[in-house]
């Protein structure tokens, strides 16, 4: 009996020792694999910002591969530079796997309207409406272009531009106006000073007439603006003459 039951513990702890070490083989085994995967993985460098050259040269020397996933307008990142990346930059890749990337197409550029002819205002809206704005406005008088149309612009039309640039333009004014020097026509008669006024693109007003004793028939007594005043051309000529 007794050696009977010194068997079944002998049985027993063996079978307890080789449970024991089945089971630190197996973990072994985990920790071998685990170490095996680990050694396998590489760190995924930051491609964001960078050529399509530099980041194929990056990848490579972590033993992983570059793959052109797609490409896009993109204003701040400017044309064959890297805008996105996956998987993200310091992550964890298994050796020769692929990182994808989009390449920047650069800011997408729109063409300047051609705006001659144009009123300042259609210009505005133009401008406006494709995503630039209205730079320098100047004005220069003109008999041929009508007043407040557009003559030229700068940059000029079709130019190929990213979006909020300025586009300069020069605006008609009309045809200039001169001014001219009030003279002092009291003395003469009105007959000689009509015609005179007419010519120099001023107009003759109101006449009103009053009787003064010993002066000549039509002699101009009074005039407004008075002599000296700067006249634009137009300018209405107001005259008091003797009746």
């Amino acid at each position: 009996m007794r050696s009977l039951q010194g068997k079944l513990l002998r049985v027993v702890r063996w079978s307890f020792l080789a449970g024991i070490l089945a089971l630190a083989g197996f973990v072994s085994c985990l920790t071998a694999m685990r170490f095996a995967i680990r050694g396998s993985e590489v760190t995924v460098p930051d491609l964001m910002g960078r050529t399509v050259r530099d980041a194929d040269r990056l990848v490579a020397l972590s033993q992983l591969q570059l793959e052109l996933e797609s490409h896009r307008f993109d204003e701040r990142v400017e044309s064959d530079h890297i805008v996105a990346q996956a998987p993200s930059p310091g992550s964890k890749l298994k050796r020769n796997r692929s990182v994808r990337v989009t390449v920047s197409l650069g800011a997408r550029k729109i063409p300047v309207p051609d705006l001659k002819g144009e009123s300042l205002r259609t210009t505005q809206i133009a401008l406006l409406s494709r995503g630039f704005t209205l730079g320098v406005t100047s004005i220069i008088s003109s008999t041929e272009i009508e007043k407040d149309r557009v003559i030229a612009q700068d940059p000029l039309p079709l130019t190929r531009l990213t979006r909020s640039p300025r586009v300069s333009v020069l605006v008609s004014g009309g045809a200039s106006v001169r001014d001219y020097l009030m003279p002092s026509v009291t003395g003469n008669t009105l007959d000689e000073i009509s015609e005179a006024i007419q010519s120099t693109n001023l107009k003759v007003g109101t006449v009103t007439y009053r009787a003064i004793p010993g002066v000549l028939k039509g002699t101009i007594l009074h005039q407004t603006p008075a002599a000296g005043f700067k006249l634009p051309e137009g300018t209405v000529i107001d005259l008091e003459v003797s009746r």
